[in-house]
C-alpha cells in the first residue's frame, strides 16, 4: 500500500465512527443543562452536580457565573469533545458561556 491511501484510509474510518450530524450548530437547549462564564467555573459546577452539592449549585448560580440553559436559543462558538464555548441568546443580548457538549445536541 502506498503512502498516499494510509491517510486516506484513516481519514474514510473516522468519518464513519465520529458523528458529525448528531450536533446543532444552533438550535435551543432542551433540559437541565448549566452555562458558565469560564471553563474553569463549568468545571466547578460539574463537580457540584456529581456530588450533588446543592449549596455549591445554587451558589454558583445565584452569583450569574451559571445559568440555567434549559429552553433559551444558543449558537456554536467553539465545538470540544466534552466542553463547548456557545452563545446564548436571551430577548436582545447575549452571552458568551461555556457548557458540556451534550447540552448542543
Amino acid at each position: 500500500m502506498t503512502l498516499f491511501y494510509k491517510p486516506l484510509i484513516v481519514i474514510l474510518l473516522l468519518s464513519i465512527f465520529i458523528p458529525v450530524s448528531s450536533y446543532a450548530q444552533t438550535g435551543k437547549i432542551k433540559g437541565a443543562y448549566a452555562g458558565c462564564t469560564t471553563k474553569q467555573l463549568l468545571d466547578e459546577f460539574i463537580t457540584a452536580a456529581s456530588k450533588n452539592d446543592l449549596r455549591h449549585i445554587n451558589a454558583l448560580l445565584y452569583s450569574s457565573d451559571c445559568i440555567n440553559l434549559d429552553g433559551l436559543q444558543f449558537s456554536i462558538v467553539d465545538r470540544g469533545f466534552v466542553k463547548s464555548q456557545i452563545r446564548v441568546y436571551v430577548n436582545n443580548t447575549s452571552l458568551l458561556l461555556w457548557t458540556v457538549t451534550e447540552a448542543t445536541r
